[in-house]
């Protein structure tokens, strides 16, 4: 992922500061997620969290799989 990328998602209100689950292959049909915020390279966050492995457990729940997690901000 890109920098230009992070930085994007630092941009988003609700997404800064978390950690966020993203589907690099874009909106995919088949796929039933928490929350979608499409990003400019065509990727879709699909699900954030405080707690990474909150994420984690809920992605796994949801049979979610070939994702990309990254921090989206900097922890001070």
């Amino acid at each position: 992922m890109s920098p230009h990328a992070l930085a994007e998602l630092a941009k988003v209100p609700s997404l800064k500061d978390r950690w966020v689950a993203i589907d690099p292959r874009g909106s995919a049909p088949d796929r039933d997620t928490p929350l979608q915020v499409a990003l400019q390279s065509g990727a879709i966050v699909v699900d954030a969290d405080d707690e990474l492995d909150v994420l984690c457990a809920r992605l796994n729940a949801a049979r979610l799989t070939s994702l990309t997690i990254v921090y989206a901000g900097s922890k001070s």
